[in-house]
């Protein structure tokens, strides 16, 4: 039971650190090599992954989901943003969480009880 708890603890504390929220514009210059970013083409689809390489014509990402080098060209490029840290899902929703499960029992209790 307390190895359930602690792996739950565990899980909600380190859940979510870093999120795509940081837009780049791809034209300027802004995205480098070893980058973890979303690309989002003009088709509708979007993939994630990691930069290995930026031509004139194309960039080449490691795909995270299928750990395979895609290239995409610049023309069917949408948009991209970059993977950053994020301190409200590190450290606020897991000490929120963390605060109402006591508080939560604790009402709960003293529900019973009456």
């Amino acid at each position: 039971m307390k190895k359930t708890v602690l792996l739950l603890l565990i899980s909600l504390l380190f859940q979510s650190c870093f999120s795509y929220t940081r837009a780049l514009n791809f034209n300027a210059g802004a995205v480098e090599v070893n980058q973890e970013v979303k690309i989002y083409k003009k088709n509708g689809t979007e993939f994630k992954g990691k930069v290995l390489s930026i031509d004139e014509d194309q960039i080449a990402v490691l795909s995270n989901k299928t750990n395979q080098v895609v290239k995409v060209p610049r023309t069917d490029i949408s948009g991209v943003q970059s993977k950053e840290f994020s301190v409200a899902k590190s450290f606020a929703i897991p000490l929120g969480i963390l605060i109402a499960i006591p508080v939560l029992v604790i009402v709960a209790l003293a529900g019973f009880s009456l």
